[in-house]
């Protein structure tokens, strides 16, 4: 230790002074479309059969930031992609395609991938798709535009990369979720529910990145569910985070501050609702409305950091990773609560899984939240039997006081979901960044914090929570809350001392940074999760080669005229939009003249837009009909204006072409 602070300080005192060499770090940030297949493919989150996609009301991104500390040379890549979550197999390939294509230096430990947990984003990109209640099917294609996304995002970043100036600030957001699950809450002592102001953590911790005095982006961590667009929806849509990113990344281009780059992280979301009124709906007037009302508030929050720029960071980045077995890890005394070593259990399922948020819109009408090990019925686990198998009684015993349903860490000849898991803690000079695959309730979040501050004590200055991160693996809360069995409860996969087990690891991370024991592309994991990708059975996107001649009607046009704040609608023929995925960058354009002619003004990409196609008929020749919509706003220039789509479509010599179809022209004063 003392050799390390002599050496710190012989470089604080041999540092050039120009000013761009006495920046510690530096930095660059990027983003790129990683949007799914806009039709015919199950969505990730409500696990409902029957939401499947017919069109896009706003793009999906993947947007990065990479921070290099120059004085190590050690880097570290964040990301926030817009889908419900990230398999480890796509951070394992990303790594591999960084360490070859950009940088050896990149890590399992410093490439971190997060979910901002969409509900309204296709499926099919998950290895362990076999047995799931998320989606069944496996796609190639859109696995690979998400994963390449991702790999572009940082190796863009990583190019852009100039002396910065990371500053931390933080503000309270306003109104942009509810606890969704008191009752679970509640059950925790009073004595700890009294240290704290609210039963939500409310508070945005942002990261501003400045080059050469400008804003060139931030990342930002607040947890809250983006389900404001319900499972009633089947347009692709990055809900209220989304709408957060848009909104700083338009006012910034407003600004002259094109490239500007957003990400607004998912973190402690676990027991956290954007739906106001605790019954799927609010504070808006239908799901978009809520949505962008709760993207806005978390805008305005950021928008407050922003202009406030922050403390500086102090240099250094350091981490700290490791893969555990959750299947079975033993929790020493000290954290266990019980007074011996207990042990994590194979991941399963519970009854209360089944039912659903009862705040978010439920789930099967057999279950119901609070359903415990007394509460089991014998026809369900019959149904459950023959659905996938019975659980051991020692995982029955184990997963206590969880009515187990789905027994999914004992399944033959492997477990059908994932047992070993990615964690990891990365220090970024005096902020620390806890990483974890799990959707993480707020008490459970607090006291994994309290455990990491116990630690570093004054070394650190501020501390976040990325959950979602690198895999996905259902929920963690308390052992309070998981008694209650509450669906967060059910969700726990590796049953009651799941977070003592993870209060344990970090703590113990935590310890090994203070003591100078790093994680490094030299490391050897003892342990990793399983390669899955020689098991994957890879499907063609749904209507992807239907044939058809090329589309050129316009069925029902728009009128001649509209006030500002109308609604915009034409319908066209159309090819499937899964025929030219994912080469098409926008199916929907609005245009605006001007006297150079048409300029583009909108794109399916802004929240303002939608499409939505209907599926051909039998005498349909292949055609299907797509309705393009523009939600005009009070803000938009008079004019005229035309509503454009474009595609690929599937001719019989197998060909695929691109077209162009243009709605009549319109005016809006």
């Amino acid at each position: 230790m003392k050799i390390r602070i002599l050496l710190s300080l012989s470089l604080f005192f041999t540092l050039p002074l120009f000013a761009d060499e006495t920046r510690e770090f530096s930095a660059g940030m990027s983003k790129k479309d990683i949007t799914g297949p806009p039709i015919g493919v199950m969505f990730w989150g409500y696990a409902r059969e029957d939401q499947t996609g017919i069109g896009i009301q706003t793009r999906q991104f993947a947007r990065a930031l990479v921070i290099e500390d120059r004085a190590s040379q050690k880097l570290l890549a964040y990301v926030t992609a817009e889908v419900g979550g990230i398999p480890f197999e796509i951070q394992r390939e990303v790594v591999s395609k960084l360490q070859t294509e950009v940088d050896p230096n990149f890590h399992l430990g410093n490439v971190l991938l997060n979910a901002s947990h969409t509900h309204s984003g296709p499926a099919g990109h998950f290895h362990y798709s076999e047995v799931s209640f998320y989606s069944t099917q496996f796609y190639k294609d859109s696995y690979n535009v998400l994963r390449d996304g991702i790999v572009e995002a940082i190796k863009d970043a990583y190019k852009k990369r100039k002396p910065a100036d990371l500053k931390i600030g933080k503000t309270i957001v306003k109104d942009a979720g509810v606890n969704r699950s008191l009752s679970a809450y509640l059950a925790n002592p009073e004595s700890e529910r009294k240290l704290y102001s609210d039963n939500i953590d409310k508070e945005m911790v942002q990261l501003n990145v400045f080059v050469e005095g400008k804003p060139i982006g931030f990342v930002n961590w607040y947890g809250v569910h983006p389900t404001n667009i319900t499972f009633d929806n089947r347009l692709i849509s990055s809900d209220n985070k989304g709408i957060a990113s848009i909104l700083s990344e338009k006012l910034a281009e407003q600004n002259g501050d094109k490239g500007f780059v957003a990400i607004f992280a998912q973190a402690n979301e676990g027991d956290v609702s954007p739906n106001l009124n605790l019954n799927n709906t609010g504070p808006g007037k239908d799901i978009y409305d809520s949505s962008f009302i709760i993207g806005k508030r978390q805008f305005i929050a950021s928008q407050e950091i922003l202009t406030t720029k922050g403390k500086s960071l102090k240099g250094g980045l350091s981490f700290s990773h490791r893969f555990i077995d959750m299947s079975q890890h033993p929790v020493r005394s000290e954290f266990s609560g019980t007074g011996k070593t207990e042990y994590t259990c194979p991941s399963a399922y519970g009854y209360a899984f089944a039912a659903g948020s009862t705040e978010e819109g439920g789930g099967h009408w057999l279950f119901h939240e609070g359903m415990t090990e007394n509460n089991r019925r014998f026809y369900i686990d019959w149904i459950a039997k023959f659905m996938l198998q019975s659980p051991s009684e020692q995982l029955r015993e184990c997963q206590k006081p969880k009515a187990v349903l789905f027994p999914m860490g004992e399944t033959k000849p492997i477990p059908s979901l994932p047992q070993t898991l990615p964690y990891g803690l990365v220090l970024v000079g005096d902020l620390s960044i806890l990483v974890l695959p799990h959707e993480v309730t707020t008490m459970s979040s607090r006291r994994l914090k309290k455990e990491v501050k116990s630690v570093f004590k004054d070394k650190i200055s501020d501390i976040v929570l990325s959950g979602l991160t690198n895999d996905f693996s259902g929920y963690i809360t308390t052992p309070e809350e998981y008694s209650t069995q509450n669906y967060e409860g059910g969700h726990t996969l590796h049953g009651q001392q799941s977070l003592n087990a993870l209060r344990q690891e970090f703590f113990a991370m935590a310890t090994d940074l203070v003591q100078g024991i790093e994680f490094s592309k030299s490391t050897k994991p003892e342990k990793m999760p399983l390669d899955l990708s020689d098991r994957l059975h890879p499907l063609k996107l749904p209507e992807s080669e239907i044939v058809s001649n090329e589309p050129k009607q316009v069925l029902k046009p728009n009128v001649g005229l509209y006030k500002k704040g109308n609604q915009v609608v034409c319908q066209v023929n159309a090819a499937s939009p899964n025929v030219g995925y994912p080469k098409v960058s926008s199916y929907l354009w609005v245009e605006k003249k001007e006297e150079s002619g048409w300029t583009k003004v909108r794109s399916d990409a802004d929240y303002d837009t939608k499409f939505a196609y209907q599926s051909p008929g039998y005498f349909s020749k292949g055609l299907g009909k797509m309705d393009l919509i523009w939600e005009t706003e009070e803000s938009i220039q008079n004019g005229e204006y035309r509503l454009v789509h474009e595609g690929f479509y599937l001719s019989n010599d197998s060909k695929k072409s691109p077209y162009r179809i243009e709605c009549p022209i319109f005016q809006i004063q």
